[in-house]
């Protein structure tokens, strides 16, 4: 049976399934799936920036060999040409994990329950990343409020899953975890989506809306933990790009009917 999750957002007033596993959404009695905010900003083109990363991996890879005196033979190639699959997969590994226990966490707070256990066997870079938020945690006094709340706009039909809102040196701010090994523009619009639906929602049951967004960034390399908070003029500059970008998918799913 598919796993399935009902949300009442709205005051009641929207019922939304979530079906976890493939990440989709529909609304009650709606034939069609949701556009998803991930779904949406992932018309943004970022291959340029992925065929250098995977360019240099193999350049990096076969020098190496061929000064160490190896002989570059058909096999060292192909090894060569599958470097950034392993590097991703380990990269994957890594920052999975830290971000997998960002959510435990939360999870866990909002609750009133004990911190996830830190394990024995988690890599060093993985123990880093967890212990830096942790000490952001504590110095910023944050208060967890929700964590993975589900956002839907009536007004522009989409949906998502915010990781968490909180409560932080006195304001109210919307957090996304995000683990990769730098913080990418789509993921600007992605925050700006969350923050414009959730608002939109609070202000129509008359809830106390959002002051602020940001990234909890965790290097899925290394391990390392940043924050990127956005001023307003910055969320209402990603909020236009996101729903141009809504646009954009709407039309290119009508061309393609």
């Amino acid at each position: 049976m598919t796993n399935k999750q009902l949300h009442k957002l709205y005051g009641g007033q929207v019922e939304i399934e979530f079906y976890p596993e493939s990440h989709k959404y529909k609304l009650v009695g709606q034939k069609f799936y949701l556009p998803s905010v991930t779904g949406i900003t992932g018309i943004i083109d970022k291959s340029r920036v992925l065929v250098n990363w995977a360019v240099g991996l193999t350049k990096d890879y076969l020098l190496e060999k061929f000064n160490s005196g190896e002989k570059i033979d058909l096999d060292l190639i192909y090894e060569a040409c599958n470097q950034h699959n392993k590097k991703k997969e380990e990269a994957a590994s890594i920052g999975t994990q830290v971000h997998d226990w960002a959510e435990k966490f939360s999870i866990a707070m909002r609750n009133g329950q004990e911190m996830p256990d830190i394990r024995d066997d988690f890599d060093d870079r993985v123990i880093m990343g967890i212990n830096a938020f942790i000490d952001w945690y504590k110095e910023h006094k944050v208060k967890l409020i929700d964590a993975e709340r589900l956002v839907y706009s009536k007004e522009h039909e989409f949906c998502g899953l915010a990781d968490a809102i909180a409560e932080i040196n006195g304001k109210l701010v919307l957090i996304d975890y995000k683990t990769a090994k730098g913080i990418y523009t789509d993921m600007y619009y992605q925050v700006a989506a969350y923050f414009l639906a959730y608002n939109e929602e609070m202000e129509q049951i008359n809830n106390k809306l959002l002051d602020s967004a940001m990234i909890v960034h965790f290097n899925k390399e290394t391990g390392e933990f940043c924050i990127k908070e956005f001023s307003s003029e910055d969320l209402k500059k990603n909020t236009d790009t996101f729903l141009a970008c809504l646009e954009i998918k709407k039309r290119e799913k009508e061309l393609s009917i």
